[in-house]
């Protein structure tokens, strides 16, 4: 049984609620489509605990940004919690840009309140996701689970209704991007030399240091130290959230922060780059013949036209070649030349070594089996055949 206490403060009233044992407040929030008058309830240890509750939602009600959690749409709740993440530093400006354009992928929910999306809705969204990559859909199943649990826990919704719903399999033709061979690699290198090819440093900073193209177009010449030869990355060339490109001044992964040797094929490519580097404002390496900053998308079209038009592709093999290709190159040539898998991951900027050993998986495994077919050939030189 409530016992009220006399104080009542316009539209919100404060009372003591023996059955729960706390101070409870209510107030007036509107009326429903039926013309029901709607209260929301607070909940204190102490009286003055309700009373500041109740002047909060009466400031929000007053300056008309107060939204009654029967009206909060999934879009809403979703874009607060990717906002906190940024305000909290738990993403980085490209993260969050990221975060922004998926959520816009769940259209056909965005504008329904949360207490009014349904097990069908839901069931009927994620079906239709089935000629997503198996990445797109992974990302929006994520944020899916994120927004329905935040709900549950706000109590803006009784029950999450994505547990029973499992993640779809994509229907999609995984397009996998692969090294080049070394015949592929060789006569990459021969129009490199030889032909006209905008940002080919870039490229060529790639092939040989395994960088990410954003963190080779936001170097500087501070970051280069030809003494001890390395370059040491903690930046990269990011997409803001108007659309322009601007240096983040973090790397990609946690990982991402790190030296890499500047090795004797990479070498006179980082010099010719330094002899060139007329001073700028921003103090960048690279630059559009307009002074922008360079971006991976720029650089990847460049590269886009190579492999066809001067006949690097070996057509025999499966596989896409892209732009980062250039990367998975060096890698591919680090393993096979005997590099360990933990080396390689540190060099490559991984957060942790299941990326570098899955991404690589079937480069390993042929080394391994060079290794073993040599370590049988030893066993035998020594006459241990069975």
């Amino acid at each position: 049984m409530a016992k009220k206490s006399k104080a009542n403060y316009g539209d919100g009233t404060v009372f003591y609620s023996n059955s729960k044992g706390k101070w409870m407040g209510q107030i007036n929030t509107g009326r429903d489509e039926n013309g029901k008058i709607k209260r929301k309830s607070v909940y204190g240890d102490t009286q003055q605990e309700v009373k500041e509750k109740l002047n909060q939602i009466k400031f929000k009600i007053y300056s008309g940004t107060f939204v009654d959690t029967s009206q909060i749409t999934f879009e809403q709740l979703m874009k607060q919690i990717i906002e906190d993440k940024y305000a909290l530093n738990e993403i980085q400006e490209q993260t969050y840009i990221r975060h922004l354009e998926t959520l816009k992928m769940l259209g056909s929910i965005n504008q329904i309140p949360l207490q009014k999306i349904n097990y069908s809705m839901l069931k009927q969204l994620l079906i239709s996701m089935v000629n997503y990559s198996d990445s797109t859909i992974k990302k929006l199943y994520m944020m899916l689970n994120q927004c329905f649990r935040e709900a549950q826990k706000r109590k803006i919704i009784a029950e999450n209704l994505m547990e029973d719903l499992k993640r779809p399999k994509s229907r999609k033709q995984k397009r996998k991007v692969r090294a080049m061979t070394v015949e592929e690699q060789q006569k990459f290198l021969k129009v490199i030399q030889t032909e006209r090819v905008r940002y080919k440093e870039q490229m060529l900073i790639s092939m040989f240091t395994g960088m990410r193209m954003g963190e080779v177009n936001a170097l500087t010449p501070k970051d280069i130290n030809l003494k001890f030869n390395f370059i040491n990355i903690d930046k990269t060339v990011s997409k803001g959230r108007k659309g322009s490109a601007f240096v983040n001044d973090s790397a990609k992964t946690e990982k991402g922060n790190r030296t890499v040797p500047i090795n004797e094929l990479v070498k006179p490519v980082v010099e010719e780059v330094l002899a060139n580097y007329e001073p700028t404002e921003d103090g960048m390496l690279f630059h559009t013949t307009v002074g922008t900053l360079v971006t991976t998308n720029q650089v990847n079209m460049e590269f886009k036209r190579l492999p066809e038009r001067f006949d690097i592709r070996d057509e025999g093999l499966k596989g896409e070649l892209s732009l980062h290709s250039l990367r998975h190159t060096y890698a591919t040539r680090c393993i096979e030349g005997g590099m360990p898998p933990k080396i390689l991951q540190n060099l490559l900027g991984h957060k942790d070594i299941s990326v570098t050993l899955d991404t690589y998986s079937d480069v390993f495994e042929n080394f391994q089996t060079e290794n073993v077919a040599k370590i049988d050939e030893y066993m035998k030189a020594l006459g241990m055949g069975a």
